[in-house]
């Protein structure tokens, strides 16, 4: 069965369309987002378990992250590409080639006998989850009628936004009870079902296009990417290959020429890797700027928490799962009354709430960790902190892609899914270094193990509330955007 059948292309607003989907269809959308799920479950699933990994494998805090690091960095190098390979390569090969290699990285994973191997993957992980988010939004508008595009986007939405938070308290469950090694383990069918059954349901190729890939736009960004989140890194490594200021200047410089880059070839009409121009809307680049303050602060919460309470705490990887799972359903249960709260009173009251609660819990737990904290404030205070996080996202993708003509949404939805990871690996690897610079010298200056881990949390933990306090001043700029028509203009 094809994904892209002309009897159900998705119909123009006003035509009539069927007002269910077949069966084939509904289980084939049921593979995906399950597909989809369990990959992006991977992006902060190794959390909890670090201080595990750290202990059965030698490894500092600042080795062990690049497991949720490299995972995320490679996901936002990736991401970028799957418009072309969707266009070259169909979606049914995009499928089984992402399955493919989650299913293999799940595998090697499971048989991982040290850190290298475990590395090696991680990546081949992300390079199936990299692909998946976009295959899924773009079969959900080719199959799914115009009158239930909405609420088929919605149920993915949920999904997808769901999968990072749950990763922690899924992860320190399965941890306490089958090692870390178990998390691959329990995982393997998972994928192995979903490549068998999207086959199965995806069983007619789409014709592929001759579409060319730009030979430096790869390149560009893998040197932009890699440099900002490697010398964010290297701030908490003793052997960096060269200092962080400077992997960062290299960094800046190659966004630079991949931006321009993007820019001329988009004039061009040669076709962008990654479109910019939505950036030159004010409403779409205000909600980007505030998705990614929450991003910054929500992927240091869940990767820092973790670490403090096993580490500094000696709370268990169950124990700690158990905190952080109310806070990862708050997100999915939140979402459908906080797009309800946006269509009524705007994005701007949202953003200023979550920002102001966003920081206020990132400061609370800086403040706790150095005056200790009590199992049930933490997990009290995470599920405010998440509270806050759902007001800013879902505001932020309602505002951002509802400010665009139809004609840039797809760039729109691109370019977020590549900030999405890109700036979760910036944020793991910035909070872990400081939290380890922290620590390093709070042990110099004489302080025992705990009281030097409790400093290094606090260190980024204020870093944090520092950087998500910046969205309260974005929110005052932000003014609601009127509702866009085919015939809007880009600019």
């Amino acid at each position: 069965m094809s994904t892209n059948p002309p009897a159900e292309q998705p119909a123009a607003a006003g035509a009539s369309a069927p007002a269910r989907l077949s069966g084939d269809r509904v289980l084939l959308l049921v593979v995906l987002v399950t597909a989809t799920f369990t990959m992006i479950l991977n992006e902060t699933i190794m959390s909890t378990a670090l201080s595990r990994l750290m202990a059965d494998l030698r490894l500092t805090a600042s080795t062990a992250q690049w497991l949720t690091t490299g995972f995320m960095l490679v996901m936002a190098i990736v991401a970028p590409t799957t418009g072309f390979l969707l266009q070259r390569l169909g979606s049914r090969t995009v499928f089984l080639a992402g399955t493919g290699a989650f299913a293999t990285g799940t595998l090697l994973g499971l048989l991982a006998p040290g850190f290298g191997v475990l590395m090696t993957a991680r990546v081949t992980q992300a390079c199936g989850t990299a692909v998946m988010l976009p295959l899924l939004t773009t079969t959900i508008t080719r199959i799914v009628p115009a009158a239930r595009l909405g609420q088929y986007l919605g149920f993915s939405t949920i999904a997808v936004s769901f999968a990072p938070a749950v990763g922690p308290p899924l992860s320190g469950l399965i941890v306490d009870a089958l090692g870390w090694r178990g998390i691959f383990l329990v995982l393997l069918p998972i994928a192995l079902a979903a490549l068998v059954l999207g086959a199965v349901k995806l069983r007619t190729p789409d014709a592929p296009e001759r579409v060319g890939l730009d030979g430096w736009s790869i390149p560009l960004c893998a040197l932009a990417f890699g440099g900002l989140v490697y010398g964010a890194a290297a701030l908490g490594e003793g052997h960096a290959v060269a200092p962080p200021w400077l992997l960062v200047a290299v960094g800046a410089v190659a966004l630079a020429g991949f931006v321009t880059r993007q820019i001329a070839r988009e004039r061009r009409g040669q076709g962008p890797l990654l479109n910019v121009r939505p950036f030159t809307i004010r409403p779409f680049a205000l909600s980007t700027a505030l998705l990614s303050l929450s991003v910054l602060g929500q992927t240091g919460a869940m990767m820092l928490l973790p670490l403090h309470l096993q580490q500094t705490l000696g709370v268990s990887t169950r124990t700690t799962g158990l905190l952080l799972l109310p806070g990862g359903l708050t997100l999915a249960l939140l979402a459908p009354p906080v797009g309800r709260l946006c269509d009524r009173f705007g994005p701007r009251p949202l953003f200023l709430c979550g920002s102001a609660v966003l920081t206020a819990s990132l400061a609370g737990f800086g403040v706790l960790a150095g005056h200790g904290m009590s199992l049930l404030t933490v997990a009290a205070v995470y599920l405010v902190l998440n509270t806050g996080v759902i007001c800013i996202t879902g505001a932020a993708m309602s505002a951002a892609m509802g400010s665009l003509p139809p004609r840039l949404q797809p760039y729109g939805g691109a370019t977020l899914s590549t900030l999405h990871p890109l700036l979760a690996a910036l944020a793991t690897a910035l909070y872990i270094s400081v939290m380890s610079r922290a620590r390093a010298a709070g042990l110099g200056d004489g302080l025992g193990p705990a009281a030097a881990g409790a400093a290094g949390a606090r260190a980024a933990f204020l870093l944090g509330a520092l950087i998500s306090s910046l969205g309260i001043a974005l929110a005052c700029l932000f003014r609601r955007p009127a509702p866009t028509t085919a015939s809007a203009p880009a600019h």
